[in-house]
């Protein structure tokens, strides 16, 4: 199916798909009946979710259904909004992925916890490591992966941070078939048979946003390190990241937002855990993991407008690479990722949108995500 029809089918679904989930809010004259009336429910437990159907380089066509609870663990007015994420979907090729995602903060934001855990059965692509790898049709490969991480954060006591933690990692990999994949049949990819993982690391955050769904002004600054020590998993390896976020709004819900990104791995890297290209966040239209290496580096710009009451916008751009090393980028081979997006408002108060995209880049790549929350 030609990508115009799979976009096509894909609205047209997910549009039904948004009448349900309108159909289950309260309306907005009864919204501005409650706050006339002094009796607004802001603080209780909220779900915003629908059932979906998405087409992305990763699945092909996918059904499935998800949704984010929406909570406060206190009813102090400095409080950020905790929630849990929550979601599951069968693709075309009988891929599957169950997922929970609480992330919850504490006594005015100065405790946050996050534990993710999901796993899947995945039809994979490994194309080799490297920024010109090529396209040969025989790079898939299928696995099974369960992944589970532990974060704690309280305020930091150094670099002027808002908050340090500590991170437990765990992530059980194994390669279901190789199929035909050559990196993978003659074992010579660090990997290639799967293997448990289990890191311990620290991270930084820096977060001045107004809003944590849908922010009009502030930054974002997040540094990450984990090592994988081998008392603990089968590599031994270490990984480091770093996510920087911009705000300008020239009106409300009128924004240029800007991110730029890096990921570096050094050690006996597993070839899944590489600094991975692509996916429905950076360099979107990609497939993750379109190209692999120790080093990646990636900026991209996002403008975004609603134009007619929850329905919105959204324009982005972006470029980036990977390489063996961090002084061995090469300029002139820069991939571009480029698209737009529709929006549509679940949530008005938190400002929580469902999103679907449709990104392109070089050499014929392309997809369309569909997701809660924005890209970045």
């Amino acid at each position: 199916m030609s990508l115009r029809k799979s976009v096509l089918c894909v609205f047209l679904i997910n549009l039904f798909c948004c009448g349900i989930a309108y159909s289950q809010e309260r309306s907005e004259m009864a919204e501005k009946l409650q706050e006339e009336s002094g009796t607004s429910e802001e603080r209780k437990l909220k779900f915003n979710g629908s059932p979906y159907v998405i087409y992305t380089p990763e699945t092909d066509f996918a059904a499935g259904a998800g949704g984010v609870f929406i909570f406060y663990t206190s009813k102090d007015k400095e409080i950020s909004p905790s929630k849990v994420g929550a979601g599951g979907y069968y693709t075309k090729n009988k891929q599957y992925k169950l997922s929970v995602d609480p992330v919850m903060y504490f006594n005015r934001d100065k405790l946050y916890i996050r534990t993710p855990f999901s796993f899947g059965y995945f039809v994979d692509k490994f194309w080799g490591i490297g920024n010109s790898t090529e396209e040969t049709g025989t790079e898939a490969y299928t696995t099974n992966v369960f992944a589970a991480s532990l974060n704690v954060q309280v305020p930091a006591i150094w670099f002027s941070a808002d908050r340090a933690g500590i991170i437990l990692d765990y992530n059980y990999t194994k390669i279901d078939d190789k199929k035909d994949n050559t990196y993978l049949k003659d074992d010579s990819v660090a990997g290639s048979n799967g293997g448990t993982l289990f890191g311990i690391g620290t991270d930084l955050v820096w977060d001045s946003r107004d809003n944590l769904f849908f922010p009009n002004k502030g930054n974002y600054r997040y540094l990450k390190i984990i090592f994988y020590p081998s008392s603990l998993s089968d590599f031994v390896f270490h990984f480091f990241e770093a996510d920087i976020r911009h705000y300008t709004s020239f009106s409300p819900d009128h924004i240029l937002a800007g991110n730029v990104y890096f990921a570096a791995a050094g050690g006996d890297v597993p070839f899944y855990m590489l600094p991975a290209l692509g996916g429905g966040n950076r360099m979107r239209g990609y497939f993750k993991g379109r190209y692999r290496d120790n080093v990646y580096s990636m900026a991209q710009l996002e403008y975004r407008r609603y134009f007619w009451r929850r329905l919105g916008f959204v324009v982005f751009a972006g470029l980036g690479d990977v390489a063996p090393g961090l002084m061995k980028f090469r300029f002139n081979d820069l991939k571009y990722s480029y698209g737009l997006g529709l929006r549509y408002l679940y949530n008005k108060k938190q400002k929580l949108n469902l999103r679907m995209d449709v990104g392109f880049g070089n050499d014929g790549n392309n997809g369309v995500y569909l997701g809660i929350e924005e890209a970045f």
